[in-house]
């Protein structure tokens, strides 16, 4: 028979070494918890990155009216006038342009993904001009042509906006 503090030492011993054994599967559990939350966070962050641009184009749409101010309704009122609406990134790179024919004013105005001409660089806030000319070519500012813009930044889902038509082309 084993003296008492020998048998103490030997159970002391197993408990011992069972709780460092213990010790040492609830660290691995806890870096396995650990582990699994920084990849699937990370997961969730990357899924987050790809898809953002993708939901900036679903839920484009911008919705409003463009007014011209009295002093050219004669302008816009000739046959074959065109209003080139265009959506504008925060750098200014236009994404999106909604072209109407023989506008009769005041026009609402709504635009769509369908709309969106450079989706890639559409950012979640934009600058909307407008410009009313006869002869079709967007970006050449010419003597009748007329254009407004929204001087503040908009929401890509955003409605109720007013442009106003009242800046003339150089002469």
């Amino acid at each position: 028979m084993l003296p008492a503090g020998m048998l103490f030492l030997l159970l002391f011993s197993l408990l011992f070494s069972d709780w460092k054994r213990l010790r040492i599967f609830y660290r691995i559990q806890i870096m396995k918890k650990t582990l699994f939350l920084f990849f699937f966070f990370g997961f969730l962050l990357l899924a987050a990155h790809l898809i953002y641009p993708f939901a900036l184009r679903a839920v484009f749409l911008v919705k409003g009216t463009a007014k011209i101010t009295s002093d050219f309704a004669e302008r816009a009122a000739r046959p074959n006038t065109m209003l080139f609406l265009v959506a504008k990134n925060e750098d200014g790179v236009p994404v999106a342009v909604k072209k109407i024919l023989n506008p009769i004013f005041p026009v609402d105005f709504q635009m769509t993904p369908s709309d969106l001409i450079l989706p890639d660089i559409l950012t979640k806030k934009i600058y909307m001009e407008a410009f009313l000319n006869s002869h079709g070519e967007l970006g050449v500012f010419k003597n009748d042509d007329l254009k407004g813009s929204i001087k503040k930044t908009i929401f890509i889902f955003s409605k109720h906006n007013n442009i106003i038509i009242d800046t003339p082309g150089a002469k």
